[in-house]
């Protein structure tokens, strides 16, 4: 026995190979055969049934007397085992890598159905009977004859129940794939989405047709040139057919995700970057396996790839870039899908980051994709994150306000704010900020406690109309762009003002003490803190007053005595 299929050292080493290999596991016949004119796709399927068909010819033709089959590995005549105007049987060299071997040549291949088709009646040994009898294909062949000698004549490459049986397969998956459409009917609402349906159920058709096909060409044993194209395009089929359901399956997986997570705008990102990922790959894993399918030569794309892969990466930059960019908005989390937010000088709500752009509904309900690289690159103002809402406005009151009026409307105001309950205690600021063009402006800053746009609007009013009564109590008003026209007779100069006036300046003057440019030293110290603020009459006045004793006040004056400049016989 040859213990090693690949050392096929002679035509003797073959037939042992040949013979005992059948009813082994894995197949080892199959070294014995030239298979180099087969198509890689059916290689398999159409070693297993011509390994069966050489045996079945073999024990026909008589016992193997081993002596008659050369052992000589040094021989390059090829040995004819058997001659039939149908084929011949013949063992041939071979140039491998590592040295020669024998094997059936192809020739011999090609012709053995015919030759087992004219041999088929001659009586073999009762020991060689029950060979194959397992085999589906050699079952199914007895049955069409059986049923009727006229169907093992050739029509073409095939005989007439092959070609029927391929008919009958064909029209079977049609049949089974309505069957198939019509029990996921049942268990899948069309008003979900009609359209993408009717893409499944071709894809379901398209499946159930291709698998059909594939389980048939073993029991039938189509020679290659039918066995190839049938093969192809029925993978083919289940292929196609698989790229619409798989990317179905794959967002329905996405979309049940989505409702498992308890902050869905952030996972959303991540969920939709992988279902793109996910269906990218289920493209090229589609196209890859069709190129196969096919025999197209795609290690030749990929190695050029490889060789000008600097021009396809320059190409692809902006593809990559956004694509990490979708993957840092993701890891950063400036926003997720469904935050409201200011981006450049628009405004809307995310609806999706995918992985090559960002959509954003805005407040005109469009939809704007931006590149993810340019949206990440932009300054992105969230409103969605902000735990409270400002709240600022300026009151502009007429020039004819009193000051009195000015100081009972800036209490309320900050009344209102305190005793508002949506109003926060700090900052919490109203004051009389300065004289506008034709008002008096007060300025009015808080936060309210709401980050909902539509209750922050609600509160604003609320407090904005009591403002209105604030007023209106005042009796004040709200100043208007004017401009008002005076007409009067000039007034008397008060002479004994001015005289007085004089009088100081010119007392400053020979005391050596007018403060230009600016104060002396002792005049500053003199003047220091001698303004009361609070006023006086205010509810803080007497709490910031200070204690002529207290240490304070004499570490104040102790400073000022020290700090005054010294002259003598002063």
């Amino acid at each position: 026995m040859v213990d090693d299929p690949s050392r096929l050292a002679s035509p003797r080493d073959t037939f042992k190979v040949l013979l005992s290999g059948l009813t082994e596991a894995g197949d080892p016949a199959q070294a014995a055969l030239d298979l180099r004119n087969y198509s890689q796709a059916v290689r398999g399927d159409e070693a297993f049934l011509l390994e069966r068909y050489l045996k079945k010819v073999i024990d026909r033709i008589g016992y193997v007397y081993w002596q008659q089959i050369p052992d000589d590995p040094k021989s390059n005549t090829p040995f004819v085992y058997f001659e039939h105007p149908a084929g011949n049987i013949v063992i041939g060299p071979v140039e491998t890598e590592k040295d020669k071997i024998w094997q059936f040549t192809p020739e011999t291949l090609a012709h053995i159905r015919a030759l087992y088709a004219d041999v088929e009646d001659v009586p073999v040994a009762p020991e060689f009977a029950a060979f194959a009898s397992t085999d589906p294909f050699f079952i199914a062949r007895g049955l069409a004859r059986e049923i009727s000698p006229g169907l093992l004549t050739r029509a073409g490459p095939m005989e007439r129940w092959q070609w029927s049986m391929l008919s009958l397969a064909a029209l079977a998956g049609i049949v089974f794939g309505f069957i198939a459409n019509a029990l996921i009917s049942l268990f899948v609402r069309r008003t979900d989405s009609p359209a993408f349906f009717r893409i499944v159920e071709w894809a379901v058709r398209s499946i159930v047709l291709g698998f059909f096909l594939l389980l048939t060409l073993r029991p039938l044993g189509l020679p290659q040139v039918v066995a190839a194209p049938v093969k192809a395009i029925a993978w083919s089929l289940v292929v196609i057919g698989a790229v619409p359901v798989v990317w179905h399956l794959i967002g329905k997986v996405a979309d049940h995700y989505r409702g498992l997570w308890q902050v869905p705008g952030y996972h959303d990102t991540l969920i939709s970057l992988s279902t793109g990922v996910a269906r990218v790959a289920v493209l090229v894993v589609a196209f890859l396996l069709l190129a196969e399918l096919l025999a197209i030569p795609y290690e030749g794309v990929i190695a050029g790839l490889g060789i000008g892969g600097l021009a396809v990466a320059l190409a692809a930059q902006p593809t990559l870039q956004n694509f990490l960019s979708g993957l840092t908005l993701y890891a950063d989390r400036p926003v997720s899908v469904g935050d409201f937010c200011k981006f450049g000088d628009q405004s809307g709500t995310i609806e999706h980051i995918g992985m090559r752009s960002t959509r954003i509904r805005s407040l005109d309900r469009t939809i704007i994709s931006v590149p993810n690289s340019d949206f990440a690159g932009m300054q992105i103002e969230n409103y969605a994150h902000r735990d409270r809402t400002r709240f600022a406005t300026t009151l502009q009151l007429r020039y004819e306000t009193t000051p009195d009026q000015l100081r009972y409307v800036l209490a309320e105001l900050r009344k209102l704010l305190i005793a508002h309950p949506r109003v926060i205690d700090e900052p919490c600021r109203v004051r009389f900020a300065g004289f506008g063009a034709y008002s008096l402006d007060i300025d009015v800053f808080t936060y309210i406690k709401t980050a909902d746009v539509a209750d922050f609007q609600a509160i604003r009013e609320d407090i904005l109309l009591s403002m209105i009564n604030i007023m209106d109590d005042a009796g004040a008003q709200f100043a208007f762009p004017s401009s008002l026209e005076y007409r009067a007779t000039d007034l008397p100069v008060d002479d004994e003002k001015r005289i007085a006036a004089e009088k100081r300046v010119s007392d400053w003057r020979e005391a050596q003490n007018l403060p230009f440019p600016d104060f002396s030293q002792i005049d500053k110290f003199a003047l220091n803190n001698t303004l009361a603020y609070p006023p006086e009459g205010s509810a803080h006045y007497r709490e910031t007053e200070p204690d002529p004793d207290s240490a304070e006040a004499k570490a104040t004056l102790e400073k000022v005595r020290w700090s005054l400049p010294w002259k003598k016989g002063e």
